[in-house]
């Protein structure tokens, strides 16, 4: 956890920057609504083009995800299926904005409407856990066909600290709530919620660019899986997935 909360570690940024050979950001939704918080585009990638979701941790480090950054990345995950492009998604949140504000504006369903359009989405979809994945706004970005997770990524109910004072009254038990939630990616592996782990030699901060390019490697060739399969039977098999994890 504390690795995945270093300011210099990569994020989505920089992953483009190392690795993209086109980026063509897009924002707003169709409604006019616009949410700086979730990066949205189309990208190229050595071996690949798809539309990129997820949120920027290097200039977003302090921002939860709230519904409009939602409804952003329902659009991405609607264009996709438009122009018949895989989806790849980037986990690296802090979680779900729980303010008032936040509720009042649909924080609740526009979850849920992220959940079912990934189940339903009918290309190809790839999740990259790139570091800290806390809470619903790091599940509403998460289902797919198969999941990548960094070496020191990680996906919690809510952060071990927040778990520690709920269930102890004292934030100083977090180590202990985090290995009983079992949130590292060899445990996410081991319970089949992650796929592949990419591992960091010895900390993707003092590696980007080679960390950077693990990544992309790795989701390349889980795509080229994933687009030789029928789309009947990789739609069969995302469900199968989830109603078994």
């Amino acid at each position: 956890m504390q690795a995945t909360r270093r300011p210099d570690r990569p994020g989505l940024r920089e992953l483009l920057r190392h690795e993209a050979e086109v980026f063509i950001p897009l924002r707003g939704t169709n409604s006019g609504e616009s949410d700086l918080t979730v990066i949205m585009g189309l990208a190229r990638f050595p071996g690949f083009s798809c539309v990129l979701v997820g949120q920027d941790r290097q200039t977003q480090r302090s921002a939860h995800l709230g519904p409009g950054a939602l409804r952003v990345a329902q659009r991405g995950f609607a264009l996709a299926e438009e122009l018949g492009l895989p989806l790849l998604t980037v986990v690296d949140t802090p979680g779900a904005d729980l303010s008032v504000e936040a509720e009042h504006g649909g924080m609740a369903g526009e979850i849920a409407r992220c959940l079912a359009a990934l189940a339903t989405v009918e290309v190809p979809v790839v999740s990259v856990v790139l570091g800290e994945g806390t809470g619903g706004g790091a599940l509403a970005l998460m289902p797919a066909d198969r999941t990548v997770c960094a070496e020191h990524g990680w996906v919690a109910p809510l952060p071990p600290e927040g778990a520690s004072a709920i269930v102890h009254r004292t934030g100083d038990r977090a180590p202990e709530m985090a290995q009983l939630h079992r949130i590292r990616s060899v445990d996410l592996r081991a319970t089949g919620v992650v796929d592949e782990i990419v591992p960091e030699h010895p900390d993707a901060a003092e590696e980007p660019a080679e960390f950077c390019r693990r990544v992309v490697g790795v989701t390349a060739a889980h795509l080229r899986e994933l687009l030789v399969v029928p789309q009947e039977e990789r739609l069969r098999a995302r469900h199968e997935r989830y109603r078994s994890v």
